[in-house]
């Protein structure tokens, strides 16, 4: 092997190393990116957990209020059909 073919194995074997080491670089960065973008998620979804609490209790009383509504007004009908 003479000099020339020395200095593109190198060359060759430096750009590897490069490439590899670039690559890993950019693995780090989208991690970082994407820690970021975890963290933010997740301190939205925080700050929605009040409203989405009260909204569900909002729920639950609707529900128990159309239900007692509704048993009020089949006894009713019941009641009316008997003594009809």
């Amino acid at each position: 092997m003479d000099s020339s073919d020395g200095r593109v194995l190198i060359v060759i074997v430096i750009a590897t190393v490069l490439f590899a080491v670039g690559r890993r670089f950019q693995r780090a960065v989208d991690a970082w990116l994407g820690w970021g973008k975890a963290i933010q998620t997740v301190a939205e979804a925080a700050a929605k957990v009040p409203g989405a609490k009260s909204a569900a209790w909002a729920a639950v009383r609707n529900i128990i209020v159309v239900s007692l509504g509704t048993l009020i007004l089949v006894a009713v009908l019941a009641n009316a059909i008997r003594h009809g």
